[in-house]
């Protein structure tokens, strides 16, 4: 060929190509298996109970009008028309708390399903409060309208996770009659007629709650002055509900939150009105997730983004010592080279589902720089320069370590990396005659 360095450069550059197929592959792999992961979490879900959202409780009022209605009737052969007053149900109207505090401890238990890591709390909350009794009805086109039977209705996300409930509120003997449609409401307490009470008094409110549950927990802010605090002993907190904390703090034995807020950070009781009427219930609230900051799959998934930089470092360094050294090395020898260093990911990703990440990595990392090192400890041909190559190889997943712990200054550190290799190539190289080391690559005739 007329230009064996061209030819050279190419055929190392396909072989640099076709290493990252596999790795692709091994990318969707580690996909795979957080979809599985994701799917085992979400039966076990299914068979105890789901994320936990509280909402309530509410003061909802049954509600019956008088208006006039016409109907036709035949008198001597005529029809005449008839108004008179008739009695229908109308919508039931709910009501918030003028004050609101709640309080939930969650410890929580770490479980595992197969190779599966399931986190499941067991919260003790606590609420209470109190409602300022309604006034009468306004009429809105009804000649006649009246409240008629009270109750304390509580929405909870997923009712299987109550345990056990107690409450402190005054309620009726028994359920009355003409209870409303209030069928996505777990708890639901019949506090007797309306007319029982005074308009303006105070209703307070309290209630204790085992609550198990899986991922979240939140506490929904109903009334027009909230205050809610959760603990947990989870040190991996993530506050990414709808309001931040106002107050939190974060360690190695768990954390505690606190938030504040007024009716009208929240939309206040209109608000709330129309949330209730929709279906489903869209809760928006003060709460937590379990975060898992050793999540092994995006780790993997995250390892085999910067795969490519594994390549080119190990591949660039190959071909330094071949212009440098005057080494030969064969295109199977950098496929052979390229495959180890894909094979470390596959090996990443099936140590971790039983081992710590932290190990995992170091066992998988040990076993491919000891494969590669023996490898090039033949074409290298001396000691030194196979020294060098080991020295290179821990560099290089040490780096990688260091970027996955890294997540905010992964791009940071990666572009720094890929800069200092290219400066070093670059000194190293300044002096070679590339002209006369083509010419040393030509094949005999």
């Amino acid at each position: 060929m007329k230009f064996p360095l061209l030819k050279r450069i190419l055929a190392t550059a396909a072989v640099a190509l076709a290493i990252l197929l596999p790795i692709s592959m091994i990318k969707g792999k580690v996909s795979e298996r957080q979809a599985r992961a994701d799917a085992v979490v979400a039966q076990f879900a299914a068979e105890t109970s789901g994320a936990q959202v509280i909402a309530g409780p509410f003061l909802a009022l049954s509600c019956e009008e008088t208006v006039m209605e016409e109907r036709q009737v035949l008198h001597a052969g005529k029809a005449d028309t008839v108004r008179e007053p008739a009695t229908r149900p109308c919508s039931t109207a709910y009501f918030t708390p003028r004050a609101f505090e709640a309080t939930a401890t969650a410890p929580v238990e770490s479980l595992h399903r197969g190779l599966y890591a399931i986190r499941l709390y067991h919260a003790d909350v606590a609420m209470r409060g109190e409602f300022d009794w309604p006034d009468a009805p306004s009429l809105e086109g009804a000649i006649g309208r009246e409240w008629k039977e009270a109750y304390l209705v509580t929405y909870v996300q997923d009712p299987r996770g109550i345990k056990a409930l107690t409450s402190a509120t005054p309620t009726a003997k028994a359920p009355a009659s003409g209870m409303p449609a209030v069928e996505h409401f777990a708890i639901r307490e019949p506090l007797g007629p309306w007319s029982q009470r005074k308009p303006g008094s105070v209703l307070p409110f309290a209630y204790r709650m085992a609550l198990t549950g899986t991922s979240s927990l939140g506490i929904a802010p109903v009334g027009n002055a909230n205050d809610i605090r959760l603990s947990s002993d989870w040190p991996h907190p993530s506050f990414g509900t709808s309001w931040s904390p106002d107050e939190r703090r974060v360690g190695a034995a768990g954390f505690e939150a606190r938030w504040r807020m007024t009716g009208e950070a929240t939309g206040g009781e209109s608000g709330w009105r129309q949330r209730l009427a929709r279906q489903p219930l869209a809760v928006p609230d003060a709460g937590v997730t379990l975060y898992d900051p050793v999540n092994i799959y995006l780790l993997s998934y995250r390892a085999t983004e910067y795969a490519f930089l594994f390549v080119l470092f190990t591949f660039t360094a190959l071909a330094l010592a071949e212009a440098l050294a005057g080494i030969r090395m064969h295109a199977m020898q950098y496929a052979l080279v390229g495959c180890a260093l894909a094979v470390f990911f596959l090996l990443l990703i099936a140590l971790s589902e039983h081992f710590a990440f932290a190990h995992s990595y170091a066992a998988a990392a040990a076993a491919c720089v000891a494969l590669l090192t023996f490898y090039l400890r033949h074409p290298l041909g001396t000691f030194p320069r196979t020294a060098l190559f080991f020295a290179l190889f821990v560099a290089l997943y040490g780096s990688l370590f260091e970027l996955l712990r890294s997540e905010d200054n992964a791009l940071l550190m990666g572009s720094l990396l890929t800069f200092v290799v290219l400066a070093a190539a670059m000194a190293a190289t300044r002096k070679v005659d590339w002209g006369a080391f083509s010419l040393s690559r030509r094949e005999p005739a």
